[in-house]
């Protein structure tokens, strides 16, 4: 892995409040002015280090021809809103993630997020402070952008050149990748990461198996013969294959290592306990359990591990 992006193609690293303490967003710069990729968290450290960005490379908001966002998690999509704000430009988005967005963002969120989490073996005493969490998220995603969808578009212009667009499902339900066949280079997202692996959740209305759609885009990628990859968080990073199959095999092996502790009857809580640890913010365990779920869930569904309700709790087992 080495710090490179190729030319013409500028990371912005953008602060996150958490201990992933980061994002990277992409500004390209073409003829006729700058495309972004992803936006960032809105909250005050983005919306400085933007402008500071925009004030060093010597051009201003009005430059920006299109901002394009792979997924709608906010620290992604959060300050899309604003950017398209003080620039003007479209913001285009793949319509499942639009849809999400929506969801996600413009809902009450209280009410299924308290039954998803409670019946998955959260203790409620934890529920207040994690509903606060995520109110704070949701506020960190306004103003929201009006959204220009990539419905039935093949390739979209970046900079000054052609990248065909790559939908990735898994990490979100319409993760969105942007791949220069000419140059072999992957504008990854979230999707592929260099070092730790996309977070895989199951969330109620998310596809039915996300951890399968994950295994099938892995697959589908070493069709593309990619030789680098530009990711949302860390370094950017070459050997696309190798990274690939490293994927496909940690998947594996949490899914045996999950399986053993859930056979012995366990919720999802109990088993992100038992995988994680009991050191997590309140942030890191609500994505440790929701991805436990989906680990869970794609055992349950080739029956490796069955389910009962159990005083309103969802207790998994040995079939």
């Amino acid at each position: 892995m080495t710090d490179f992006t190729p030319e013409g193609i500028f990371k912005v690293r953008l602060p996150l409040p958490f201990r992933l303490n980061h994002v990277n967003c992409y500004a390209l710069k073409g003829r006729d002015g700058w495309t972004v990729i992803d936006a960032g968290l809105n909250y005050e450290p983005t919306r400085l280090a933007w402008e500071r960005f925009m004030r060093e490379h010597g051009f201003i908001p009005q430059d920006i021809t299109g901002i394009y966002v792979t997924h709608h998690h906010p620290d992604h999509y959060g300050a899309a809103g604003w950017l398209q704000e003080l620039s003007g430009a479209p913001v285009y988005m793949n319509p499942v993630e639009s849809a999400l967005a929506a969801r996600m963002w413009r809902e009450d969120l209280a009410g299924w997020m308290s039954a998803m989490f409670l019946e998955n073996g959260l203790p409620g005493d934890l529920m207040p402070n994690l509903l606060e969490e995520v109110a704070l998220m949701q506020s960190r995603t306004r103003p929201h952008p009006r959204v220009t969808l990539l419905d039935g578009t093949k390739t979209v212009r970046l900079g000054d050149r052609d990248y065909r667009i790559v939908v990735t499902p898994g990490h979100a339900d319409g993760h969105t990748c942007f791949y220069d066949e000419e140059t072999g280079l992957l504008l990854s997202g979230d999707h592929l990461l260099p070092q730790i692996s996309s977070n895989i959740s199951r969330w109620p209305h998310s596809r039915p198996d996300p951890l399968e759609d994950f295994l099938t885009s892995l697959a589908e990628n070493k069709q593309l013969r990619a030789k680098a990859a530009l990711p949302g968080h860390g370094l950017p990073f070459t050997g696309i294959d190798l990274r690939l199959t490293q994927l496909e095999e940690h998947h594996r092996e949490r899914l045996e290592l999950m399986r053993g502790i859930a056979a012995r009857g366990a919720t999802a809580y109990q088993v992100a306990r038992a995988v994680f640890g009991d050191e997590l913010s309140l942030h890191e365990t609500r994505f440790a359990v929701t991805e436990t779920m989906a680990h869970l869930n794609y055992l349950e569904i080739r029956g490796r591990l069955k389910v009962d309700r159990r005083d309103g709790r969802l207790v998994y087992s040995g079939p």
